[in-house]
């Protein structure tokens, strides 16, 4: 058998629930309301709409991406069904792709249909839609959240206890929306190494490591490529090309690849 029968009844499971389905409209309805605000101000574009979706998104995605993906397989592990799973003719790949394709359409659609109806509100009735800054948007908004999806999906392969995901996911919660504000510690520590510039800044490989936080990859992909900024520490005309946008999109690749093939083999390797 293939993973396609697990896929279509871990579907029909998840849209099925209350609570999933409150958060796909809220998700939905912020990415639209994000559009309305846009558009109602003079001549709103998607420059405008990322900005004003800037300081929420990333929290809102990181929370519903982990939500879809944290119990995917430690909650049925916990509850025996993934034992009965495997006793039908399904390897645990078909299992894992399964759950991701199910899952991640879930996580894919909610936010495609806010972003969408979001756009619409940007043009109307007297903003424009650049087409090509709408796919960079949207294409760089649906890999942040499948990278925190994967991330998420390869945290529920790591433990056989629900409570342990959970404090996991909560911490990459917690990390995401704390972390902007762990630069001036990072400088702080550094600079009592003297390791700062001697301006007492951070240095390019520091500002290298302390940008790899997925949300921080997300943000300068939507500043390089929708919002033209060219100024800061990261996309400056003095800033190597490491800290550019297109080093930020193959990084946030590496976010959605890595955490996949790690917890497949985690979970290939296991015992339940």
């Amino acid at each position: 058998m293939s993973w396609r029968p697990i896929a279509r009844r871990e579907f029909a499971t998840l849209v099925d629930g209350r609570s999933v389905k409150i958060a796909i409209a809220l998700v939905a309805f912020i990415f639209a309301v994000g559009g309305y605000a846009a558009g109602a101000s003079p001549r709103g574009t998607m420059v405008t709409y990322a900005r004003r979706l800037s300081g929420i998104t990333p929290l809102l995605i990181t929370a519903f991406a982990l939500l879809f993906g944290y119990r995917a397989i430690v909650g049925d592990r916990a509850a025996g069904r993934l034992t009965l799973l495997l006793t039908l003719p399904h390897s645990r790949r078909d299992v894992l792709v399964g759950k991701f394709v199910a899952r991640g359409a879930v996580v894919v659609g909610s936010i495609l249909a806010g972003a969408l109806v979001g756009a619409w509100l940007v043009s109307y009735p007297f903003g424009t839609v650049d087409g090509g800054e709408l796919l960079v948007y949207l294409s760089a908004t649906l890999l942040f959240a499948l990278a925190l999806f994967a991330l998420a999906l390869a945290l529920s392969t790591l433990t056989v206890s629900p409570r342990r995901a959970t404090v996991g996911a909560f911490g990459v919660v917690v990390a995401v929306a704390f972390w902007s504000n762990l630069r001036g510690l990072f400088a702080l520590a550094l600079d009592s190494l003297g390791l700062t510039t001697a301006t007492g800044g951070l240095p390019d490989w520091a500002l290298f490591v302390y940008g790899l936080e997925p949300s921080l990859l997300y943000d300068r992909i939507l500043a390089s490529f929708v919002v033209g900024r060219e100024t800061g520490p990261f996309l400056g005309p003095d800033a190597p090309w490491y800290l550019g946008g297109e080093t930020a999109v193959v990084l946030l690749l590496a976010w959605f690849a890595l955490p996949l093939v790690g917890g497949y083999l985690r979970f290939r390797g296991t015992d339940l």
